[in-house]
């Protein structure tokens, strides 16, 4: 199992699911052994975790916890315009290098995005699953139903399985000094 994160498109949908939910947005935080929990579907065993996101470096100390468990963090910074196309770009690289490590063995591909875009410029996320599937692996996508690109939803739907974060949204978030992650529910 090879899971890639995309930590900035995972937090800003959770943000947008805290308004729907009446809750700070701000304050609104991921929970990260419930996510993983939930993703690894209660296993918490995988071969490979990337989490990548963007961010200024006072940032890393949010990321620790993560990155102490093994996890392969790519914190890129941001740039001035706020956007950082790299992020995308470093969990592609990750996902080519692991397809060609496990390339007798095909599994699972774990993708947590809802970016789908570039697929008519053989580009991006949706381009990229699509030649995994044709490599043998099994696609499983999580992510925030509200900001999920259709095309690459319709894939998972199609191909392998997908999974709305809003379902488990009081599961793998909570909001600082308020509520607590709760049970994750499988």
């Amino acid at each position: 199992m090879c899971i890639y994160v995309d930590n900035s498109n995972i937090y800003i949908g959770g943000q947008e699911a805290a308004e729907q939910h009446k809750e700070d947005r701000t304050a609104l935080r991921i929970a990260f052994n419930h996510f993983l929990y939930l993703i690894t579907h209660g296993d918490m065993a995988f071969d490979e975790l990337v989490w990548a996101g963007s961010g200024p470096a006072e940032l890393e100390h949010v990321f620790k916890s993560i990155a102490d468990r093994g996890v392969d963090l790519q914190l890129i910074p941001r740039s001035e315009s706020g956007e950082n196309e790299t992020v995308d770009q470093a969990m592609q690289l990750s996902m080519y290098r692991h397809n060609r490590k496990y390339k007798g063995s095909p599994g699972t591909i774990v993708l947590c995005t809802g970016d789908g875009k570039g697929f008519h410029e053989e580009k991006g996320f949706l381009y990229d699953v699509k030649g995994f599937i044709e490599d043998g692996w099994t696609l499983n996508l999580y992510s925030w139903d509200a900001i999920c690109h259709q095309g690459l939803k319709q894939f998972a739907k199609q191909h392998g399985h997908y999974v709305p974060l809003e379902k488990h949204y009081h599961a793998v978030t909570f909001i600082k000094d308020g509520r607590d992650a709760q049970e994750v529910r499988l």
